[in-house]
């Protein structure tokens, strides 16, 4: 009888804890894993995280896009927060990542949240926040990087994405 009341005890601890702490944490991507638009072929180089030019001098831009997925064990995740990693230095040059929520069936895209890098000596974050919303159920979504710049001189970079 003692050990029948420690098991059921137990799971039920276990039944509520691990919902529990399974239903945490933010998307991630390094900006190395996006799938990139075709005309970005020949003109980008992806490091080990990273997302940038090719030596080769384009001033073409870089686009790429990120499939995000649910972390949560629900299909509502609290998320209000889009933030990108970015080297970007030079007023030549800019980083932006558009979240965009789309329809399942027509495929119609609405943009969530937008944010744009901002020069700086070293590499940094940015953010945009936007009302909780975000539903699997409903929508599907992606981010999309754009790197751009106006001069070969410059190299900016993506980084990072998180959506927390």
């Amino acid at each position: 009888m003692k050990r029948t009341f420690v098991a059921l005890v137990t799971a039920a601890v276990l039944s509520t804890a691990l919902p529990l702490a399974a239903a945490t944490g933010p998307w991630t991507a390094v900006a190395s894993t996006g799938v990139l638009d075709e005309s970005a072929a020949g003109i980008y180089a992806a490091g080990t995280t990273d997302l940038g030019y090719s030596p080769v001098g384009s001033l073409a831009p870089i686009v790429a896009r990120y499939n995000v997925t649910n972390t949560w064990s629900t299909d509502t995740p609290p998320w209000t927060i889009l933030e990108l990693g970015y080297f970007d230095n030079s007023a030549a040059s800019a980083v932006n990542a558009v979240l965009f929520k789309v329809d399942p069936c027509t495929g119609s895209q609405t943009v969530v949240c937008s944010v744009t890098s901002f020069d700086s000596a070293s590499s940094t974050c940015n953010s945009c926040q936007f009302a909780a919303g975000i539903n699997f159920a409903t929508n599907l979504y992606y981010v999309q990087v754009t790197i751009t710049r106006n001069t070969a001189a410059v190299s900016p970079k993506a980084l990072t994405l998180r959506i927390r």
